[in-house]
């Protein structure tokens, strides 16, 4: 990705429509699942760490990330997404 498109993508009024969009796709019953699923591959409740493996370390550290960035466009927690994730398993 240049530069360009980086700060196109950090300018206010795309991240606006990207937010916007981000909600659109998982704040649906189809979405959750789908974060849910990333969250729980995704080392969100997880120790990211690996002893003496560094680079399994940044991997999994790489992919928690992703999850928590998704979470922040939708204005969730992580915390939140524990407690939806223990909703289902109850129900």
């Amino acid at each position: 990705m240049t530069q360009s498109t980086r700060n196109k993508l950090n300018h206010p009024d795309n991240r606006s429509a990207l937010h916007t969009s981000y909600r659109a796709i998982f704040m649906t019953k189809d979405g959750e699942a789908v974060l849910n699923h990333l969250a729980s591959i995704g080392y969100v409740n997880d120790a990211t760490y690996v002893p003496g493996d560094t680079h399994e370390t940044a991997h999994r550290e790489g992919m928690r990330r992703i999850v928590i960035s998704i979470l922040r466009f939708i204005d969730k927690s992580p915390q939140e997404l524990l407690n939806l994730q223990q909703e289902n398993i109850n129900e």
